[in-house]
Order: C-alpha cells, then structure tokens, then sequence
C-alpha cells in the first residue's frame, strides 16, 4: 500500500480518470447487457411460438448465461467507477471536510453496492432466472452417512449458502482494506526496495566520479 502514498499527482490522475471513464463506459454496456439478454427468445402467437426479433439489437445474445455475465460486468465497472473517484479526489490529498465528505460518500455507496445490492441481485437472480427454489434438489447425502436417514440439500440452501460465503468474506476483506489504507502514509518499509531516483526528463540519475 505505501506505494499508492508515492504515486505522483500525474500519474494519480492518469490512473484515476482512466478507471473512471473506463467504469461508466462499462456500467453503460453492462445496464443495455442486462436489459437486452434478459428479453425472452420467443412468445405465444395465437398459440404458436414465434421468435422474438429485436430490431437493431436482434444480435444480442440472450438468455440466463448472458445475463448474468452483464451483472459481472457491471459489477467490475461500479468497482473501477469507486476506485477512480478515490484517485482522483482523495488518495494523497490534503484531507479538508469537503474532502472527507467526498471520501464519506465513496465509501457509503461501496457499502450500499457490495453489501446490500449485489447480494440483493444475487438472490433475486438466482430465485427467478436459475430457478433455484427449495423444491429443487441440489444434492442427495446417502443415507449410510446420515444413519439411514434421507436429507437433500436443495437449490435454495445453495444459493443462500453462497450470499453468505461472499457476504462474510467480503466483510474481511472490508477489514483488512481499512487496516491497510492506513499504512499508506507509514511510507516505504525498511526492506523494501530503495525509489530509484530520476532526473526531470524521467532517466535515472548517476553519480558521476
């Protein structure tokens, strides 16, 4: 981390304006990737069923697979979106309460996506296009290993099994984020490599004899 406190203002806001516009450009893919996969391939017309053209977009692929692919890529643009906004308005900046302010925001809508609505969309993604209820059966346990006993494990357990696997691991990655973050400014460790120092035009500097 304490790289990042050694990142140079150019080289912060190259970063930090690439992620962002690099963010929105793909969170506006990924919202049309959504909407046009999740259109059913063919409808009932007067009991027979058609294909469903969808004009200029009739390319797109749809389907299950396709949709939830889009909710990725929407889920790596918002994260590109937060980490450029942090670039570019609060990493190695002088902290004012505007600035916090700023900070508090980015944090509260990280909060807000991560742990409330990509769970959300999770869950309902699973439940409507997976299927994944508790009428369905996942998985049967032989009845020797339960002491004759029959337990299935249906969809549903699955499925909430893995919103809390992602929901207490992301919370630990919260943590260990948070501990680092602070560290940025410690500066560099004493085994880490010396910063090679380079002269205006970006060659490193000599000593001469």
């Amino acid at each position: 981390m304490y790289r990042l406190g050694e990142l140079s203002d150019r080289r912060r806001r190259t970063i930090g304006g690439g992620l962002l516009i690099a963010g929105l450009l793909g969170l506006v893919l990924g919202f049309i990737w959504i909407h046009w996969s999740s259109l059913p391939e063919t409808e009932m017309v007067n009991g027979v069923e058609m294909p469903v053209v969808v004009d200029y977009l009739n390319w797109w692929p749809r389907g299950t697979i396709w949709k939830g692919l889009g909710y990725l890529v929407v889920l790596g643009a918002t994260t590109m979106v937060l980490l450029g906004a942090t670039f570019l308005w609060v990493l190695n900046q002088k902290m004012t309460w505007a600035r916090a302010t700023v900070a508090a925001m980015i944090t509260f809508v990280a909060l807000v996506f991560f742990f409330g609505m990509v769970p959300s969309e999770w869950l309902n993604f699973a439940q409507t296009d997976l299927d994944w209820s508790s009428q369905r059966f996942a998985v049967t346990i032989p009845p020797v290993l339960v002491l004759g006993n029959e337990i299935n494990i249906s969809y549903a357990a699955i499925k909430d099994s893995i919103q809390m696997v992602y929901s207490l691991g992301l919370l630990g990655v919260a943590a260990v984020l948070a501990i680092q973050i602070q560290k940025i400014k410690e500066g560099r460790p004493a085994g880490a490599a010396p910063v090679e120092k380079k002269s205006p035009y970006g060659r490193p500097l000599v000593r001469g004899n």
